[in-house]
């Protein structure tokens, strides 16, 4: 069974290039699949050994609601990306000249440009027109489109740096600002309690002020009705004193008569005895008269006197009220009201008041002080000319007892008579002065009586506005107790934030939903989520230069009775040895070389041996049926399973062509195989694609034999082919 195969690989013992040509058989793959994954084990690893360039001509903007603080946003950014390795590319901060001219060149592989308006844009978020800050990032196809690609990567990782910071401190302004309304809110809480308070002392004290006012309206009341019976009295006070002057007046005249009548009675004794009887009559009359004049100024006196002093108590004691108690409730009440105007028109009332009744005690005082006065003289006046009459009266009787003591008794009467006219005179000027004095008193109690009906007008509307007052200053208390109850219930509902909650709301706020990628099965780098198609590349192309190198089949032993199964094993051990040779040096120069490492490396070293001889199978029946041309086959072959094999992007994203042809390619199957062995996926998958890979390699040995029995007989086409490979 082996010994064709073993007579097939002697021949390469002949000559040293024999070996050798084993040799390279057995690397090509290893090198073809080491350069390959070597130059695309981690590309984006490397981004910092890429030069591009960033100009940054933002001229900064201040930040509103702030004080002159300013904003360099194009500096932060430059300052962040420029240190090597930050910002993915090594990035260099030139001229917009200079950029231009290096990426035109290729010394640049991208350009991010920083507008003018940069940070003015930022900052405007918090202003009433926000705008959107923009980054252009140049790339130049012509030198590298990945580059393109990348740059694009490195951009969004940039604006997405740029957009968390800015919307963080947004957000954080945004939690500062409800710190501020809450401070604020609670100097609104304690404003409201204050006022709250201040109502209730507000309401209390209008209490107090409808209780004083109602005070002060009775207390006007009894001032009132003492001002009518003091009107009252000064009336009488001014009929009385009417009455007295009058009869003082009659007196005098009297008195006047007797005089002149006692001289002629002086000058003609001797017709008094004729006459006495006459005088007697008339002295009587008088003294009846005197004597009921003295009764009535005595009534007069003993009554006006009293009242007078009445009327001066009373208004003292209104005046003390006014001036005193009221006087100072009213100055209580400008103080807790100084811009009412119901308190400042009371005040001004009871300054007219307290001044109506000073001048109302003093005109009563004077009246009673004149009266005091006129009390005195009147009575001695009264009581000297009564005593007189009397004195007259009796001697009138006497006169009539006898005639010879008229002449005397008539120079006597003569001289009582003059001294009872000058009194007569003075009591009539006494009556007439109090009598002018009440009549001044009944004008003053007049006006003070029209004046205190005017307080207590002013008082009973103090009464209605203070107790109106008081039913506001009651509503103000439940108002205000309503503010301070709601805001402090809004102040529970407005939430505060210390500066590490804020950091922390303003970074979730930032980044609401923090996407994490999980790999299952993950490789540890990019070039081992390539080893898979650029493995069964390199086999596909090892199997390639085997038959290069080595038949097909032995030819020779066509001729041979040996069996066609025969003949075609032979071709195949050799291949399928090389195969395990080329799948060894490849894996170890992957191991030692780019440090690879596979989730299962016995299964991926046993898939890869069955990989490598399916492909040796194809290649081995591509050979011996068409020869040369079989090669060729097999080249397209292998650009048509690079397009159709899913090795960098799945074949999902391919036209449909390839779609339909992959399941039909073994490099297919030789990809999703080594794939899952790499990563340590589903072995299920895995041997699947080892069930379809062996199941190719026994059809395509099937086939070689029936080549192989086919080859027995030589066509004329086959003596002379049209075309030689």
């Amino acid at each position: 069974m082996f010994s064709l195969p073993w007579l097939e690989l002697t021949r390469f013992r002949r000559h040293t290039i024999t070996r050798l040509a084993i040799i390279v058989v057995a690397i090509i793959p290893a090198i073809y699949g080491g350069l390959y994954l070597a130059s695309n084990w981690a590309p984006t690893d490397h981004l910092d050994q890429l030069k591009a360039a960033v100009v940054n001509e933002d001229t900064g903007a201040n930040k509103p609601n702030s004080d002159d603080e300013s904003l360099h946003a194009g500096d932060e950014l430059v300052d962040k990306i420029t240190p090597k390795g930050e910002g993915g590319f090594d990035w260099q901060e030139t001229s917009q000249q200079e950029a231009d001219e290096g990426l035109a060149s290729g010394e640049y592989f991208a350009i991010l440009e920083i507008p003018s308006n940069f940070s003015e844009r930022l900052v405007s978020t918090g202003g009433d027109d926000p705008e959107q800050a923009g980054l252009q990032l140049r790339t130049d196809d012509a030198h590298n489109f990945i580059v393109g690609q990348l740059a694009n990567t490195v951009l969004t990782e940039i604006r997405s740096g740029l957009n968390e910071t800015t919307t963080s401190e947004y957000v954080s302004e945004v939690y500062v600002g409800f710190n501020d309304i809450h401070s604020s809110t609670e100097d609104a809480v304690d404003g409201a309690t204050q006022l709250n308070d201040g109502t209730v002392d507000l309401h209390k004290g209008t209490g107090d002020l409808v209780d004083g006012t109602t005070e002060l309206d009775k207390g006007v009341g009894t001032l009132q009705t003492g001002i009518g019976d003091l009107d009252d009295g000064a009336g009488q006070l001014v009929a009385g004193s009417g009455d007295l002057k009058t009869g003082a007046d009659t007196l005098a005249k009297s008195t006047t008569e007797a005089k002149n009548g006692s001289k002629k009675l002086a000058d003609g004794a001797g017709q008094v005895a004729d006459g006495t009887g006459e005088l007697r009559g008339v002295a009587d009359d008088a003294t009846d008269k005197a004597d009921d004049l003295k009764k009535k100024a005595d009534d007069l006196v003993d009554g006006t006197r009293p009242k007078l002093q009445q009327a001066e108590d009373d208004f003292d004691s209104a005046r003390t009220s006014v001036n005193g108690d009221v006087d100072e409730r009213i100055k209580k009440l400008e103080e807790k009201y100084p811009d009412d105007p119901d308190v400042a028109k009371l005040a001004d009332d009871m300054d007219s008041l307290g001044g109506d009744l000073d001048d109302a005690h003093s005109r009563a005082k004077d009246a009673t002080d004149k009266a005091k006065d006129l009390e005195n003289p009147v009575r001695d006046a009264v009581d000297d000319v009564m005593d007189k009459i009397h004195d007259a009266d009796k001697k009138i009787g006497k006169l009539d007892d006898g005639a010879q003591q008229v002449s005397t008794g008539a120079d006597d009467l003569h001289s009582g008579l003059i001294k009872l006219d000058d009194g007569a005179g003075k009591l009539a000027e006494g009556a007439g002065d109090l009598n002018d004095g009440a009549i001044k008193l009944k004008d003053g109690t007049a006006k003070a009586k029209s004046g205190v009906a005017d307080l207590k007008d002013g008082s009973s509307q103090l009464v209605d506005g203070s107790t109106k007052l008081d039913t506001g200053a009651g509503k103000l208390v439940d108002g205000s107790g309503e503010l301070k109850d709601g805001l402090e219930e809004g102040l529970k509902q407005i939430p505060t934030y210390d500066k590490s909650d804020r950091e922390n709301r303003s970074d979730v706020v930032a980044v609401p939903v923090d996407a994490e990628q999980l790999k299952d099965n993950a490789v540890s780098a990019y070039g081992e989520g390539l080893a898979a198609f650029f493995v069964s590349l390199a086999l596909w192309i090892g199997g390639m230069i085997t038959y290069m190198v080595i038949n097909a089949i032995p030819y020779r032993a066509l001729a041979s009775s040996a069996k066609s199964t025969r003949i075609a094993w032979a071709g195949y051990v050799p291949g399928l040895l090389f195969a395990v040779a080329q799948v060894a040096v490849l894996y170890g120069v992957l191991t030692f070389a780019l440090d690879f490492s596979a989730g299962a490396w016995v299964g991926t070293l046993l898939f890869s041996i069955l990989v490598a001889g399916s492909f040796h199978a194809v290649h081995q029946l591509c050979v011996a049926a068409l020869g040369g041309v079989g090669r060729l086959i097999a080249l397209v072959l292998l650009m048509v399973q690079i397009a159709s094999a899913g090795g960098t992007y799945p074949v999902q994203t391919a036209p449909g062509i390839f779609q339909v042809i992959s399941p039909f390619l073994p490099m297919t199957h030789a990809v999703n195989g080594l794939r899952t062995l790499i990563a340590g996926g589903d072995m299920f998958i895995a041997a699947q694609s080892a069930v379809v890979l062996l199941l190719m390699t026994l059809i395509c040995l099937a086939a070689t034999t029936i080549v192989c029995s086919r080859k027995r007989m030589v066509s004329l086409t086959q003596l002379h082919p049209s075309l030689t490979l």
